[in-house]
């Protein structure tokens, strides 16, 4: 997704809640690993986000990992070129706004993790991307997935599991919420001092967005009202960014007390496509990165505990699915791409 740009990370404190009690199974199986690292900003500092490695034509790259990014992976232009992709103008693809193009570049030789494949990566070239590529949540959704912030690791594990088994790691608290997925992205349902709201969960953006309409309408929202304190980000009414901190966002079993709130208009693509219709919220990196997130595919739900930090109690073996999961594409969604002759980027 494209933000606005990005500020010092404020903190914000977890409130415990009680936490649900899985039933006893067998553990899903681990199917690939990455591990997560903060991205550089324009200024040479910590933007707030994560990148994760993948290697494109024997080349490793870095590309922000989004949750937001929806149901396509993005390149640069000069990084495909680069990079030496083919090029197809046999698959449309919808870019960062929501307009239908056909730059779409391919790898013919990817590793990601424990996972090697070929032919079979597609990417949608956009020119103003702030990052060589974007490696998009929605791509990934045949297999769990294991966002851990505490030990900076993205995790893929088979589906195939008894429901509510997944909660492998030590926690004090645990939030399981239903997630729809619209579009690419995963929407939940959460309050903001006690009102309920859709969000979607967007670790490609570095704030908590509200959008305003929805906050003059439950909360009384006024750009005119409630200015920021002391230490906290200046309003920039020209771009209707205003900074505002409420009590308490709250999931079943866990709350985010006092969070930094960006209220401003929140559009998701093209108003003309419903699968794009915006949230009333954009939960952010100041707040995921508390938090350790998984993804049930089977179940559509997510398990949410605060983040532990340290070592990550993974199981040791890495088992990568034989049908090309664990990895961000989904292979039946670009057969077509392999029918004309590929040219040269």
């Amino acid at each position: 997704m494209k933000l606005a740009p990005a500020w010092p990370v404020v903190g914000f404190a977890l409130c415990i809640g009680m936490s649900a009690q899985a039933q006893t199974c067998a553990p899903p199986r681990l199917e690939n690993t990455v591990a997560m690292t903060p991205l550089v900003g324009a200024e040479g500092g910590d933007d707030g986000k994560v990148g994760v490695p993948i290697t494109l034509n024997g080349v490793e790259k870095t590309f922000l990992f989004d949750t937001g990014g929806g149901a396509m992976n993005y390149i640069l232009p000069s990084v495909a070129l680069k990079l030496g992709m083919f090029k197809t103008d046999n698959f449309a693809a919808l870019d960062l706004s929501g307009n239908a193009s056909y730059l779409v570049a391919g790898a013919r030789r990817v590793k990601f993790g424990a996972v090697s494949a070929q032919d079979v990566a597609l990417f949608q070239e956009v020119p103003d991307l702030s990052y060589d590529g974007i490696l998009s949540a929605g791509t990934m959704t045949g297999d769990d997935l294991d966002i851990d912030f505490g030990a900076m690791r993205l995790n893929f594990f088979s589906a195939d599991h008894c429901p509510g088994d997944v909660v492998y790691w030590p926690r004090s608290a645990l939030a399981v919420v239903p997630v729809n997925l619209a579009g690419g992205h995963f929407e939940i349902a959460t309050t903001l001092d006690g009102h309920a709201l859709t969000a979607v969960v967007d670790t490609g953006s570095p704030w908590t967005i509200l959008d305003s309409e929805w906050a003059k309408k439950n909360l009384g929202f006024s750009p005119d009202a409630g200015a920021p304190s002391p230490g906290m980000p200046k309003d920039q009414p020209g771009k209707q960014i205003y900074f505002r901190k409420y009590s308490a966002l709250s999931f079943p079993g866990i709350t985010i007390a006092h969070p930094l709130v960006v209220v401003r208009p929140v559009k998701l693509g093209d108003d003309s496509d419903a699968m794009n219709r915006a949230p009333d919220m954009i939960i952010g990196m100041e707040v995921l990165r508390h938090l350790h997130l998984y993804y049930a595919a089977g179940e559509k739900q997510l398990y949410i505990t605060p983040a532990v930090a340290g070592p990550s109690p993974l199981p040791k073996n890495v088992t990568p699915a034989a049908d090309g999961h664990a990895w961000p594409q989904d292979a039946r969604a670009y057969m077509r791409v392999w029918d004309p002759i590929h040219r040269p980027h």
